[in-house]
């Protein structure tokens, strides 16, 4: 359950990364003018860096790049590259659990030193950090719900028994039963339909409230006496009421599970309702492509809608939705094949650091994914042919 809800801090770490050229990023680089302080800083930096070092990296708990065990040790793909890269230097890392607000801020004060997480660009980011070469391609894919007659069914049946629903029901049934009882106390004594015993009476009574009711009106059960046929006729005016409201609401419910849209791949995303999670990677592709959408705090919340049918399909990484969806365990719930995009993912690496600093983490980041397995299907482990190269 902490892993669900901690995947909501998936959303400052993970939006969509623009391609990083070459030169825009050895330029970036060179852009980076040092005060006084912080070329006194670069120096003790680079000092660390010969006689040993410990790099404060922020990490979140958002599995499968990192996630933390019941004894406290960081693991997953992001994590165990990062402090791979950390040895290759000759450095210890230090991870610190953090929100992303505070990973942001502790940037900003120089509290850490990189953000040991998959990380993208941003106009907050980019005046505090220093993106890596990318070491992973993340998959932006389309989960949609695909049911079957029998959930038809229950969804239909859960729309129909909504407390609006209810209510109106249980507003027919009092009415119904107050205006037997009421009949038959009026018409008792003079009316052979609605005799004097009081279970036959009220029996006949329930009848006739029935019958007027659905506005059949048999004629067989009819008040004689003058009170008789005025409540009578305050009954027929409030039936035609109350059938009405319940046709409204029974035609809402019915329209609202109608309206979803079968989404097939991104063409259908224009015209459906789409979820993604608040800032993560999904949330680039719909701002450019100006989608419709409701953001959601986490994954899980997203797919729970998805799956109630207020949602046509969910955009989220592929990592992210394979795991639910395996914990979940709901076989209903389907990944398109095609992605709707694709982007590299980088370390995020404070911006104050020397650029010595930066540039033996690059080399090591680089050389160490050159000796990498080859790539899981999910994820892609080789370096983009775009991604800069270490100067």
């Amino acid at each position: 359950m902490n892993s669900r809800a901690d995947a909501a801090a998936t959303g400052a770490l993970t939006e969509p990364l623009r391609t990083i050229t070459k030169a825009g990023e050895q330029g970036d680089r060179e852009s980076q003018e040092q005060t006084p302080g912080a070329a006194q800083q670069s120096a003790a930096e680079a000092d660390m860096t010969s006689d040993g070092c410990t790099l404060r990296a922020a990490v979140v708990d958002i599995p499968p790049y990192a996630t933390l065990d019941a004894a406290g040790h960081w693991s997953g793909e992001a994590v165990e590259l990062f402090r791979a890269v950390a040895q290759d230097m000759g450095c210890e890392v230090e991870f610190i659990r953090m929100s992303p607000s505070d990973i942001l801020r502790a940037l900003e004060r120089d509290e850490i030193d990189a953000v040991a997480l998959p990380f993208s660009a941003s106009p907050l980011s980019a005046s505090l950090m220093t993106l890596t070469p990318s070491f992973a391609t993340s998959r932006v894919i389309i989960a949609v719900f695909r049911d079957d007659l029998g959930g038809d069914l229950k969804m239909l049946y859960q729309s129909l028994t909504t407390p609006r629903q209810l209510r109106v029901y249980g507003a027919m049934v009092a009415l119904v039963v107050l205006f037997a009882v009421l009949i038959w106390a009026l018409e008792n004594t003079k009316n052979q339909h609605f005799p004097g015993k009081r279970r036959e009476g009220i029996g006949s009574g329930l009848w006739w409230s029935i019958t007027t009711l659905s506005t059949v009106g048999y004629g067989d059960k009819v008040p004689v006496s003058g009170v008789g046929r005025f409540f009578a006729g305050t009954w027929m005016i409030l039936s035609l009421i109350l059938v009405a409201i319940f046709t409204a609401t029974v035609t809402s419910s019915i329209t609202a599970h109608d309206a979803s849209i079968e989404v097939n791949g991104p063409h259908d995303l224009p015209r459906a309702r789409v979820g993604i999670v608040e800032n993560g990677l999904a949330s680039g592709y719909v701002n450019d492509h100006f989608l419709p959408h409701v953001s959601y705090p986490h994954l899980a919340l997203a797919v729970e809608q998805l799956r109630l049918g207020n949602l046509d399909a969910v955009l989220a990484d592929q990592h992210g939705l394979e795991r639910h969806l395996s914990e979940l365990n709901e076989d209903r719930i389907k990944l398109l094949d095609i992605p709707v995009s694709k982007s590299p993912i980088s370390f995020g690496l404070r911006r104050t650091l020397s650029r010595d600093m930066i540039r033996q983490f690059d080399a090591a980041l680089v050389a160490r994914l050159e000796r990498r397995t080859p790539p899981t299907p999910a994820t892609s482990t080789e370096p983009p042919k775009d991604a800069p190269k270490t100067p």
